[in-house]
C-alpha cells in the first residue's frame, strides 16, 4: 500500500513538473508588431505635453482604450514584427545600456500595448506596441 501511495505522489509530481517547464517556455521566438519613429524634442514636448531629460527615457503603458484610439492613427511606415532580441538591439542602438534595454525589451514582451521614448540631443527615438 504504500509503495504504490509513494508511486501515485511521484507520478503527480512529475506530471505537475512536464506542465510547469512548458510554462515555463523561453518567448524568444515570439514576434511583435511595433512601430518605430523619430522625432525632434520640440515635436515630443508638443505631442505628448511632456519633459524628456537629454540621455533618459520614459516608459508608458497604454491601455486598451488609448489604444484603439491610437491605433485609428498608425499606418505600415514604421511598421515591424520584431522579436525580443531584435527590439534590445533597437534599444541598444538608440541610446540604451545594456541592461536597460534587456529589461525593457522584457517589459515589451509581456505588455499588451506601450510605449518607450529615449531622448539623445534633440532627437527623440519612440516605439510603439
Amino acid at each position: 500500500m504504500k509503495n504504490s501511495f509513494f508511486r501515485f505522489l511521484a507520478l503527480i509530481i512529475v506530471c505537475f513538473a512536464a506542465f510547469s517547464f512548458q510554462s515555463c517556455k523561453d518567448n524568444k521566438d515570439d514576434k511583435y508588431t511595433v512601430w518605430t519613429d523619430t522625432g525632434t524634442y520640440a515635436e515630443f514636448q508638443q505631442a505628448f505635453q511632456a519633459d524628456l531629460q537629454d540621455g533618459y527615457y520614459v516608459r508608458i503603458e497604454i491601455t486598451n482604450d488609448e489604444w484603439k484610439e491610437i491605433a485609428k492613427n498608425l499606418d505600415n511606415e514604421g511598421k515591424h514584427r520584431w522579436d525580443e532580441e531584435t527590439i534590445k538591439k533597437w534599444l541598444i542602438s538608440n541610446g540604451f545600456g545594456e541592461s536597460e534595454a534587456r529589461k525593457e525589451s522584457s517589459w515589451f514582451a509581456v505588455v499588451d500595448h506601450g510605449l518607450l521614448a529615449t531622448r539623445t540631443g534633440n532627437l527623440v527615438y519612440l516605439i510603439l506596441k
